[in-house]
């Protein structure tokens, strides 16, 4: 089965049954009453990136950087680029769906969309995290290949803590060795000197095993 693409209404309901990463749903109306605290924790992130970026720096040092979104995971910092991330929410009632991978932890409605959450930790091949109370999700976005082109997909990212954006330059990262993170370098960027790890997530969402062809 080909993924498909649902259009958005106006108030954000899907029309038709549509896919999303991989998992077929029926229609939902959703809820609009999400948790603002997030959305304005986000949108402070971004609001203070602005400003630092009006202030001309003393000195401009060259090299490409990277404006990346900072959370953790246990006790380990990651960051994914600002431009892959659309929103934050609070850890709310997510549905396991059965027979999908173990790091496919369920969905959840994000404002009439139903999306899967994914448990990077143990996709990385990592201990699953213990989800908590103050257990955040990313939703993130981006372009697959298909057979018929490329297609839009977008997915949550369970988090401990979200912390802030950093900018950082590219040449300052260093390449993960094999046995940080279970053979799974191809996913990441690289690594800083305070061991902020950099993830690739446009490889990250190029993973087949994230397309599961089901239809509940």
């Amino acid at each position: 089965m080909s993924l498909q693409n649902g259009s958005g209404g106006e108030n954000g309901r899907f029309s038709h049954q549509t896919a999303l990463n991989g998992f077929a749903y029926p229609s939902s109306n959703g809820s609009h009453h999400e948790n603002i605290s997030d959305q304005e924790q986000l949108t402070a992130i971004l609001q203070r990136r602005a400003a630092e970026l009006a202030t001309p720096p003393e000195l401009e040092p060259e090299g490409k950087t990277l404006d990346l979104l900072i959370f953790r995971l246990h006790e380990e910092q990651y960051g994914i680029q600002v431009s892959h991330v659309r929103e934050i929410y609070p850890l709310r009632q997510v549905t396991p769906v059965p027979r999908t991978p173990d790091f496919v932890v369920g969905v959840f409605s994000a404002r009439g969309r139903l999306l899967s959450v994914v448990d990077l930790h143990a996709f990385l091949g990592l201990p699953k995290i213990q989800i908590h109370k103050d257990s955040k999700i990313i939703v993130v976005t981006g372009e697959i290949k298909t057979d018929g082109g490329y297609t839009s997909i977008e997915l949550g990212l369970l988090a401990d803590e979200v912390e802030d954006v950093r900018t950082i330059f590219e040449h300052n990262l260093t390449p993960m060795l094999s046995s940080q993170i279970e053979n799974q370098t191809e996913y990441t960027l690289g690594i800083t000197s305070d061991m902020l790890i950099a993830l690739n997530l446009e490889a990250f969402l190029q993973n087949k095993h994230l397309i599961v062809h089901e239809e509940i």
